[in-house]
């Protein structure tokens, strides 16, 4: 349902009637000054001073639909004007305000070939029936009379028109410039909203990493502390402090990520107990130690190898690396429960290769088994330091994770070292 039409403001309609109030103007000036001009008393022909001024007030009439009906308005003050002109001996000039307000407004609205078009028949109109009426009825002497002609076109049809085109021109230009302008906010726009879904995907990337590693490790503890109640309480109280612990971490990192979000540093730094959160810390490649101490903890059969000599990468790529154990031990732990698993770290010459491998488990799995989120964010990381992950099951029934990282800046002149925590 569309509002009505508001009505246009004062100033605009002030504007719009400004023309006509003009010509009309001039009408009663011409009037007003006939008694006193021994000129215009020496007008050839017959015709009254009042009739040319009604012509000139008809054209002021006209003018008045100038922008809805520019060719007809142009053509009846053309027309009123020559009137005038044939009946003034080519001498009286007062329809020519009313033909150059015409020929603006016809020149402001209408395309080019129909005011080209326009502009000639008038010029041609004015020029003839003009110079046949100076020819008849002015004693002037013919080199005045042709300049006259030629001023008179100049006047009511080449100058307005080229103000007019000028003023067309201009409005282009501001258009062109504000629909750059609009452009350019739609792409800033664009960009920004790219921006933000960038870092929406990051941040729930980092928080199914942080929770995703620590709620399967709570529900591996879980299930193992109800399995050992009644045959091992010491065992199982010590699973249900486990529990508690990663449950606390898990609290702690994500009380830190969801603080990224917040604009205030106090409120960041804050948890909602009142305890202070110290800055998250990049996770790392030589902290995969600690996820693996921490698998064994609830449970899990890990095996962690290290071949080569260890160093250190960019931060994208040591927290791409360390989340891909992590996820990858998350995941043998959900759907591949009580099977041993392998998390073997290889520093090469010109690349690091992480692997995680879990055999295949005769135990159900806690929850069912798809490509969920997890797998999505370890490509979705790997993609993002040039690297390359390779998910696909073993010819045992297990699963194998491997991420390869080059980098190329390392020399390949060093000896490799081998160790192996089994």
């Amino acid at each position: 349902m569309t509002s009505p039409a508001r009505p246009a403001p004062l100033a605009a309609r002030l504007h719009s009637a400004l023309p006509p109030v003009l010509v009309l103007a001039g009408a009663v000036g011409y009037l007003g000054v006939v008694p006193w001009v021994d000129e215009l008393h020496a007008v050839p022909g017959q015709v009254s001073p009042w009739a040319h001024a009604g012509l000139v007030v008809l054209q002021a009439i006209a003018l008045l639909f100038r922008r809805r009906h520019p060719v007809a308005v142009f053509g009846v003050a053309v027309l009123l004007d020559l009137v005038v002109l044939g009946s003034s001996g080519g001498e009286l000039g007062i329809g020519s305000f009313g033909v150059i307000l015409a020929t603006y407004a016809l020149a402001r609205h209408e395309e080019r070939r129909t005011v080209i078009r326009a502009l000639v028949a008038g010029a041609v109109a004015t020029t003839v029936v003009g110079g046949i009426a100076m020819i008849f009825g002015s004693s002037e002497q013919p080199l005045i009379l042709v300049f006259a002609a030629v001023a008179r076109i100049v006047l009511q049809y080449v100058l307005p028109a080229g103000v007019a085109e000028y003023a067309r021109g201009r409005e282009r230009l501001l258009s062109a410039i504000e629909d750059q302008a609009r452009m350019a906010e739609n792409e800033r726009r664009i960009s920004v909203q790219n921006d933000l879904r960038a870092e929406r995907t990051a941040l729930a990337r980092e928080l199914h990493d942080i929770a995703g590693h620590h709620l399967s490790g709570i529900i591996v503890s879980a299930q193992a502390a109800s399995a050992l109640v009644e045959r091992d309480p010491e065992r199982a109280r010590e699973m249900l402090q486990t529990v508690q612990s990663d449950a606390r971490t898990t609290l702690v990192d994500l009380r830190r990520t969801v603080g990224l979000l917040r604009s205030d540093d106090a409120d960041a730094q804050g948890g909602g107990d009142g305890s202070t959160l110290g800055p998250a810390t990049t996770p790392t490649i030589a902290a995969i130690p600690e996820l693996v101490e921490a698998a064994r903890s609830r449970g899990q059969h890990v095996a962690y190898t290290v071949t080569g000599e260890p160093r250190v990468l960019g931060p994208l790529a040591e927290t791409a690396a360390y989340r891909t154990v992590q996820e990858s031990l998350a995941n043998a732990a959900r759907h591949a429960p009580g099977a041993v698993c392998r998390v073997a770290v290889r520093f090469e010459a010109d690349a690091i290769e992480l692997t995680v491998t879990n055999a295949a488990s005769s135990h159900r799995p806690a929850s069912p088994s798809r490509d969920g989120y997890g797998l999505w964010g370890m490509r979705e990381r790997a993609e993002l330091i040039g690297a390359r992950l390779t998910a696909a099951p073993t010819d045992d029934g297990g699963w194998r994770n491997r991420l390869t990282i080059p980098d190329e800046h390392r020399p390949d002149d060093r000896p490799d070292q081998h160790r192996s925590d089994q």
